[in-house]
């Protein structure tokens, strides 16, 4: 089953667009694959994590894997909100 993508509200696709304008360009440690719409981490970031995000530092969270990554808010969020669905 393709995973679909959901409909972007017009003020997200805003900050992300000044998200992006005003970023560090740095390279990340571990590229997003835009292609394949996918990140992978190691297992010790991704528990590391979960951790933040019990510890109610969601937003911490979605910052570090932009950092690792590079990859945009919108596509963060859904990757940590996925981490913690697939520890329940």
């Amino acid at each position: 089953m393709a995973h679909q993508k959901r409909p972007e509200h017009p003020i997200l696709a805003m900050l992300e667009r000044l998200f992006d304008k005003h970023r560090e360009k740095i390279k990340p440690i571990y590229p997003y694959d835009a292609k394949a719409n996918s990140i992978r981490l190691p297992n010790n970031i991704q528990e590391e994590l979960r951790c933040l995000v019990l510890a109610g530092k969601k937003a911490e969270a979605v910052k570090r894997v932009t950092e690792l990554t590079g990859a945009g808010l919108r596509v963060s969020k859904d990757y940590v909100d996925s981490l913690v669905e697939q520890r329940n």
